[in-house]
């Protein structure tokens, strides 16, 4: 995987429309490089959707990228990253909380997040996949691509290399 995240955003410049995620996204996973197409998750606390898309779902080459409005409740850890990484996904960037980060960030699975909180939701809501997604400046589609390095996360509509 031969890539950089600057070099792509000086490459590109003229030619598409590059959004960069916050510097607060930090990984608490093993994997610091990974590049995948966007698989969209908005979430009501409850975390139930992302379960069944990471358990199900051949995650080959796709970024899942989950926004729960920054509720402090921890959406992954261990037991669904363990799904993400038998099931192939590159990554998991989420809009809220992490738990779980002394055995995930053994886990060659990227897992971006702002923070950590060892409580989660156990009340079953709704959740909405392939849906866009808004937040910390940023729009997210399904569909659209990612490449994340130790520089920084980028989006893209379609794939650049």
């Amino acid at each position: 995987m031969s890539f950089s995240t600057a070099d792509i955003c000086d490459d590109f410049k003229d030619q598409e429309k590059i959004q960069v995620l916050s510097p607060k996204f930090k990984n608490y996973g093993k994997k610091t490089k990974f590049q995948g197409e966007v698989v969209t998750i908005k979430l009501d606390k409850s975390n139930w959707i992302l379960i069944s898309t990471l358990k199900e779902e051949n995650g080959e080459g796709k970024v899942v990228v989950v926004d729960v409005d920054q509720e402090f409740y921890g959406i992954v850890g261990d037991k669904l990253m363990a799904f993400a990484k038998k099931n192939n996904y590159e990554a998991i960037i989420i809009n809220g909380y992490v738990r779980d980060i002394d055995e995930t960030k053994d886990i060659n699975v990227g897992l971006l997040a702002i923070g950590t909180c060892p409580q989660r939701n156990f009340e079953k809501t709704q959740g909405f996949k392939d849906v866009e997604l808004n937040f910390e400046g940023i729009t997210v589609n399904s569909g659209d691509y990612i490449y994340a390095d130790c520089d920084g996360v980028i989006i893209t509509s379609k794939k650049l290399i």
